[in-house]
């Protein structure tokens, strides 16, 4: 007989069955929303086992208030009639299914194992340990928010004793070798099906394949951890190394937490002070900067002197040859107060570019951007566009990202959940606001007038005034939320997000609803204080029929930067996690071309407009080799058959091939 109510709710379908219940869609009018219900069928009311574990499940996910935790609403039933559970129906389907769709890009993985790390972090605080970590055990909700369900076979340690003593509890494809081995458990028994599951969320497959129970549980006891690097060489080899870490066979092994798990593989994700193979230090690495960012002064002293006493002023390639071009073929010597002799030699048919003013004159800035911020690891650094005042600002040594130039020549980035504002001037930073670690802050960003800031947090667009004493309380997207003027936008998955120079566009990275396929870059037309919008109106989906990637691209977005009216600048990843082929998107005309302009080749990520939008500066890394390359060209020029030279000094900094600089241009204030 088909079921058709429970308590006051109303079943609709069947979601799914299970050994233990049944999980069905029901309605419940009070509230007016769709729930899922888990039922013990009236078959087994009679197994006093399977009855006791039920009950045990209810307490347990009861006792769990966690934000990546499936919410129970309801309780039901007692020692005589059938008892059941209210939960919130997660209606994005589950990891398995995600799975079945494609392999998860790196990025993704470690934001939804970030998500759960914190989410059995809880459970194991609370002395709970899941046991059952796997795909079918974490479902999405409408947002792709990842939640942990199903404490079916949880097991409150202080017990030390199963539901039916020493009996194998858990999935066999995830279960860790002492479950295997009928041994007592601890939450590192969690943190191997973490593992396992980022395997298989990263290839596809899950790592051990035997057919039998039997079979799996002896792979799992004896067998060493696939590399993951042979079904995905595109990714860092550190992956492979935090996999078989959280995988290993004795649990001393292991992760200590499943935070600690999740942070390694943020670092690599998201990019980090160094990676876990790298053999220098951080004292090593802020060694030389220092000692750069001396000797490049004295240097770009002696040019300033030559420029001005050659009536011009400096400039870029064809303005200044002897700071990116030819060789020379004449010396100059110059010995400034206090400096060591400098010797170089300019080209003496260079030309250069003069504004008169009042009969002064005033050097041309190329791309009107005077300065460019950008990271080395966690490691935050200024200079000028020629390369000379290298500073290296001392902050945290946290993962930095969204670097971005606000009006007043201050610079806002994103550290550690939080927002960051530094004055170029005085080299001080201040806190702006902190979100609290299970809520993933991806955008801020504050509109060309200094008025409005577009803030991304899970997944959601805030549009809200630029407040600074209104920012310092926000903690959460709900406190964010709460104020008055936000316009809060939830439609899709927003990530990185621009404004138009006119202030009154956004575009934004958005991310698929199945988070494997593809990437979309959407405008918006915002219109503030009145929260409308007109649109989105999609600009272009990766991958589409406007942009072929080669063969080995993974056919994502690495970064992207848009000139504020209809031309954007994007790049794939090929290597080095997040190095690709360098596209030119026309929004108006709908047209995409790749451009890779130094020779036609081969690897590039965060490509950036100039402030005017004549120049573009981007990172280079040519194929086959690790070494970072930064360049500033004129866009103009983009395709001609130029030889381009390097911004000096750039690349003695950076001690791997997987560096993130992020860099960002300040316009000229």
């Amino acid at each position: 007989m088909a079921l058709d109510k429970v308590g006051r709710y109303k079943i609709k379908s069947e979601l799914g069955r299970g050994g233990m219940a049944t999980v069905y869609l029901a309605f419940d009018p009070i509230s007016n929303r769709e729930v899922a219900i888990k039922i013990l069928p009236r078959e087994l009311l009679n197994n006093l086992v399977t009855r006791a574990r039920f009950k045990r499940e209810l307490k347990l996910v009861t006792s769990l208030e966690h934000p990546a935790i499936v919410p129970v609403y309801d309780v039901g039933g007692d020692e005589d009639h059938q008892p059941f559970f209210v939960m919130r129906y997660m209606s994005g389907g589950s990891l398995s299914d995600l799975i079945k769709r494609g392999k998860f890009s790196l990025r993704d993985a470690a934001l939804i194992v970030e998500r759960l790390a914190s989410a059995l972090d809880h459970a194991h605080s609370k002395g709970i340990i899941h046991r059952d970590i796997k795909p079918d055990n974490v479902l999405f909700d409408s947002s792709n928010n990842p939640y942990l369900s199903d404490f079916g076979v949880a097991k409150v340690t202080e017990s030390l004793i199963s539901a039916t003593g020493q009996e194998v509890l858990g999935t066999p494809a995830y279960l860790s070798p002492e479950q295997a081995l009928g041994e007592s458990v601890d939450r590192r028994a969690d943190i191997y099906g973490l593992g396992a599951m980022l395997y298989e969320m990263l290839t596809g497959e899950r790592p051990f394949g035997k057919d039998t129970v039997i079979g799996l549980a002896l792979q799992h006891v004896n067998d060493p951890v696939p590399n993951v690097l042979t079904a995905r060489p595109d990714l860092p080899g550190e992956v492979d190394v935090i996999i078989k870490k959280a995988m290993a066979k004795n649990r001393e092994n292991r992760y200590a937490t499943a935070l600690d798990l999740a942070r390694e593989l943020t670092k690599v994700a998201f990019g980090g002070e160094r990676t876990l193979t790298q053999p220098t230090t951080l004292s090593d690495r802020q060694t030389a900067p220092g000692s750069l960012s001396r000797r490049m002064g004295w240097i770009v002293a002696g040019l300033i002197l030559l420029v001005a006493i050659a009536g011009g002023a400096y400039g870029f390639r064809a303005q200044l040859p002897f700071l990116f071009g030819a060789p020379p073929t004449s010396t100059v010597t110059l010995t400034p107060t206090l400096a060591p002799t400098l010797t170089f030699t300019p080209e003496p048919t260079a030309t250069f570019t003069v504004t008169a003013t009042a009969g002064t004159v005033m050097p041309s800035i190329p791309g009107s951007a005077d300065k460019v911020a950008f990271l080395v690891g966690n490691q935050l650094y200024l200079m000028d566009m020629d390369g000379s005042d290298l500073i290296q600002v001392r902050t945290d040594n946290s993962i930095k990202m969204d670097l971005h130039w606000i009006p007043g020549g201050r610079l806002t980035y994103v550290s550690r959940n939080c927002v960051y504002l530094l004055d170029a001037a005085t080299l001080r930073t201040q806190q702006v606001m902190c979100f609290v670690s299970n809520e993933v802050l991806e955008g801020f960003k504050v509109s060309p007038d200094g008025k409005l800031v577009a803030i991304s947090i899970q997944r959601t667009l805030n549009i809200l005034p630029f407040d600074l004493e209104a920012l310092k309380d926000v903690d959460t997207r709900f406190s964010l939320l709460a104020l008055e003027e936000n316009c809060f936008y939830n439609q899709y998955a927003f990530r990185e997000v621009l404004w138009s120079k006119k202030g009154t566009q956004l575009a934004a990275h958005v991310v698929d609803t199945q988070l494997v396929s593809s990437d979309q870059i959407f405008l918006l037309n915002v219109d503030i204080p009145k929260c409308a919008t007109v649109g989105p109106v999609r600009v272009a989906k990766i991958p589409g029929t406007r942009i072929e990637f080669s063969r080995e691209s993974n056919k994502r977005i690495t970064s992207y930067d848009w000139d504020g009216d209809h031309l954007f600048l994007l790049n794939d990843a090929i290597r080095n996690d997040g190095f690709g082929d360098l596209y030119l998107y026309d929004s108006q005309a709908r047209q995409a071309e790749k451009i890779n302009p130094i020779d036609g080749v081969c690897c590039y990520r965060d490509a950036r407009w100039s402030p005017d939008g004549t120049y573009i500066f981007f990172v280079f890394q040519r194929y086959g080799t690790n070494e970072i390359e930064f360049y500033y060209i004129p866009y103009a020029d983009v395709g001609k058959s130029e030889t381009w030279a390097p911004i000096p000094g750039v690349d003695i900094l950076f001690s791997t091939g997987r560096e993130k600089p992020q860099p960002a241009l300040r316009p000229i204030p």
